[in-house]
């Protein structure tokens, strides 16, 4: 029989283990579950493609009074993207789930974000650090995911019992750190989303309630402190920072008033395809910060009611995939994903709608592209590449297999 094939009794070969022969029902032995044993999930790939097609609609819509070039750059870097992608369904997850290799992963990810603050160019209206057309901070924020999946995989599986010392205070040094340098880019909103994102995989990760409410009563208190010295940033290189908050309590927001407008006149069914008026230097950026907008105007309230509707989808699918996962580590990697593009979508979205001040957040996949796009791509990928190591009962799961149709599970917080 042919190494690294199925045989008729259900049994699997591993090519080059020396091992013989697996059974298909032990997915949980470490060898077994690195082996793909199914495609990928075909409803999260569509849902991809759906956002790549909306996204190249969007950014003609809103640059194309400019020229052909914008449009020819988003499709170079969605094809980039796209590239990005298939080499992380390509990953060996077995490799990627080692706690060595996630800990040379992080160290190289502060290492890049230390080297923006004291090499990188400036670029960007926040005077953000980047290295290039590199901005590190983008791909930060799924190294920590990773890490954080591979930290509470082990102690999950371990035997130990859950402490507030293993279960917050370790793993939330880490998020501190990264969440530090990743705000002295200054990346204020990548920072803020990024937290709230591992926050989201400590519930999933089935962190106990009273731990949970720690953690959000010292952000609180983060919070609070920050704005209590918000005042000293006056005459640094985060004097952006106070001067927006000012000019959004004052209600001086120039930028998100041309966004109401440009929401409100889409009405119902919006204005038609090319035929918004806020790309004419109303709105800056509105391809790549307010570029929800320019689908609203377009395409009314039902268009934006669909946008909700993919991110809706989107998250679900993650979550249902890591339901169905082989593994901790894929269950966690999923559902992690999964929060970090919900959470920016939900910002970018809350800016457009005036209910929080500007943070300059792209909108996953449909904003115009850069290293956003491409370290979304790539985690989305590593979601596919996680769908094709299903857990037993699972594998035979296909678009149109059941679980579909069926709510995905969400693990719960322990209680104590």
């Amino acid at each position: 029989m042919r190494s690294g094939s199925y045989s008729r009794s259900g049994l699997w070969m591993v090519p080059g283990s020396g091992a013989g022969f697996y059974n298909l029902s032990n997915r949980s032995d470490p060898i077994l579950a690195s082996i793909p044993n199914s495609a990928i999930d075909y409803p999260l790939f569509l849902l991809l493609c759906a956002f790549g097609c909306i996204g190249l609609i969007a950014v003609y819509a809103s640059t194309y009074h400019m020229g052909s070039s914008y449009l020819k750059s988003h499709l170079l870097r969605l094809g980039i993207g796209f590239i990005a992608l298939l080499l992380a369904m390509k990953v060996n997850l077995r490799r990627l789930a080692s706690r060595n290799f996630q800990w040379l992963m992080l160290i190289i990810t502060l290492g890049l974000l230390v080297g923006a603050i004291i090499y990188g160019n400036i670029g960007g209206e926040v005077a953000r650090r980047r290295l290039g057309v590199f901005q590190p901070q983008e791909f930060a924020k799924f190294a920590l995911i990773i890490w954080l999946a591979g930290y509470f995989e082990e102690l999950n599986e371990s035997g130990r019992k859950q402490s507030f010392i293993n279960a917050v205070v370790k793993p939330g040094m880490v998020v501190m750190v990264v969440v530090g340098v990743t705000l002295a880019q200054p990346a204020v909103g990548t920072g803020v989303i990024v937290a709230i994102a591992s926050f989201v995989l400590f519930v999933f990760a089935g962190v106990r309630w009273r731990y949970l409410l720690t953690i959000v009563v010292v952000a609180g208190l983060l919070i609070g402190a920050g704005l209590k010295i918000m005042p000293a940033l006056r005459n640094t290189k985060f004097r952006y920072i106070p001067e927006r908050w000012d000019n959004f309590v004052a209600g001086d927001r120039y930028h998100q008033q041309q966004a109401l407008i440009a929401l409100g006149s889409g009405g119902l069914f919006g204005k038609g395809l090319g035929e918004g008026r806020q790309k004419y230097y109303f709105l800056p950026k509105l391809h790549k910060d307010f570029i929800f907008c320019t689908i609203g105007e377009e395409f009314g309230f039902l268009g934006c009611s669909v946008i909700f509707l993919l991110y809706a989808l989107l998250l679900l699918r993650m979550v249902k995939i890591g339901e169905q996962s082989a593994t901790e580590f894929g269950r966690l990697l999923s559902g992690g994903v999964g929060a970090v593009i919900t959470v920016y979508a939900m910002v970018h979205i809350l800016v457009s709608l005036n209910v929080v001040p500007c943070t300059g957040q792209p909108l996953p996949f449909i904003s115009y592209g850069g290293s956003a796009l491409v370290a979304n791509m790539f985690a989305t990928g590593l979601v596919l590449n996680v769908s094709r190591h299903k857990r037993s009962g699972f594998e035979e799961e296909g678009i149109n297999g059941r679980g579909w149709n069926r709510w995905p599970y969400f693990p719960r917080p322990g209680i104590g």
